[in-house]
């Protein structure tokens, strides 16, 4: 019984990996930059108007909900181009 649990545990994540790969960048920022929370990806489009520029604003952010993104760069440069584009 304990192989069966086992085994589709380990099928369940092997399953829904790959799924969060296909999701791009930005839609990580969408779900607090909804224009409640955060300010919307809409108003940062009008605010940065370059994707170097909204990494920078990003970076200088002092939101302690920011921090997380903050320590991964790469991730941010990517949501960054996705946003301003």
């Amino acid at each position: 019984m304990k192989k069966l649990l086992l085994a589709m545990t380990t099928l369940a994540l092997v399953a829904l990996i790959p799924s969060q790969s296909i999701a791009g960048a930005s839609d990580t920022c969408k779900g607090c930059h909804n224009g409640s929370v955060a300010p919307a990806v809409d108003a940062l489009k009008s605010k940065f108007k370059t994707a170097d520029a909204l990494v920078a604003g990003a970076k200088n952010s002092k939101n302690d909900m920011m921090k997380p993104i903050q320590a991964d760069e790469a991730k941010l440069k990517a949501a960054a181009a996705e946003i301003v584009k």
